[in-house]
C-alpha cells in the first residue's frame, strides 16, 4: 500500500484545520478566565475603602466587644476586659488597597488559618505568613466595615472577618472565636476601628513591663 511519512499520519488523525480551531478555544477560554479575574480584582479593589495606616482597636458590633490577640494558643478572640496592649494592632498599607493588620505587641500577623476557604476557619497570628485584607463600608455612614480575606479567589469572593455566633447571642461573650464565614451582612460581621495615640501604647507597654517586674 500507499507509505505515509509521519506527517502525514498526524494529518490523517488531527487534519490541520482542525488543530486551529482546538488552539483558539483554549486560547479564548483562557483569556475570558484571566479577564473575567482580573475584572473581579479590579471592582473588589473600587468598592474596598483607602484606609490610613497607624494602630487601632477593631470592635465587633454584635455585642461592642474588641478583638484581642490570646498568646496561647495564637488566636484572636472577642474580649473587654484584657489589658489595652492584647487589643491593639497596626493598620499597614501592602498593595492598592489590600492592607496588613498586625498585632502592635508581638508583631505577628493576622491571618486565617493556613489560608482555608472553609466556614468558621480561625483567625490566627503568625510571623511567617503574610495575609492581607480589603475594608469595604458598610452603609454611607462611614464609620463601620466589612473585612474581607484577600486571598480569596477574586471571582469567587464569600468570606468575611466574622464572630462565631451559634448559638445566636454568643458572638456577645467573651471569649467568642473570629473566623471567616460566607457574607451575610449581619452585626457580628460589622467592625468598626478606633485609632489609637502612639503615646497611649508606650504608657501601656511601661505599665505592662511594670507589671511584669512586680510578679
Amino acid at each position: 500500500g500507499k507509505y505515509y511519512c509521519s506527517t502525514d499520519r498526524i494529518s490523517y488523525y488531527l487534519p490541520p484545520q482542525i488543530q486551529p480551531k482546538f488552539t483558539y478555544h483554549e486560547l479564548v477560554l483562557h483569556i475570558a478566565s484571566d479577564e473575567d479575574a482580573n475584572l473581579s480584582r479590579l471592582q473588589w479593589h473600587e468598592q474596598s475603602v483607602e484606609m490610613i495606616d497607624g494602630l487601632y482597636q477593631i470592635e465587633n458590633l454584635f455585642g461592642h466587644k474588641f478583638l484581642i490577640y490570646r498568646k496561647q494558643d495564637s488566636r484572636i478572640y472577642l474580649g473587654d476586659d484584657e489589658p489595652l496592649e492584647q487589643r491593639i494592632f497596626r493598620l499597614e498599607h501592602v498593595r492598592y488597597r489590600e492592607y496588613r493588620l498586625r498585632h502592635h505587641q508581638s508583631n505577628k500577623i493576622l491571618n486565617i488559618y493556613q489560608h482555608s476557604l472553609n466556614n468558621e476557619a480561625p483567625l490566627v497570628t503568625d510571623s511567617q505568613t503574610d495575609q492581607t485584607f480589603t475594608f469595604q463600608y458598610v452603609n454611607d455612614s462611614n464609620k463601620d466595615y466589612y473585612i474581607w480575606p484577600a486571598h480569596q479567589p477574586p471571582t469567587h469572593r464569600r468570606k468575611v472577618l466574622d464572630i462565631h455566633n451559634d448559638p445566636y447571642g454568643h458572638a456577645r461573650q467573651n471569649g467568642a472565636q473570629v473566623q471567616s464565614y460566607d457574607f451575610h451582612g449581619g452585626l457580628n460581621q460589622r467592625f468598626r476601628l478606633h485609632a489609637i495615640n502612639q503615646n497611649i501604647t508606650q504608657l501601656a507597654n511601661k505599665v505592662f513591663q511594670v507589671n511584669l517586674c512586680d510578679t
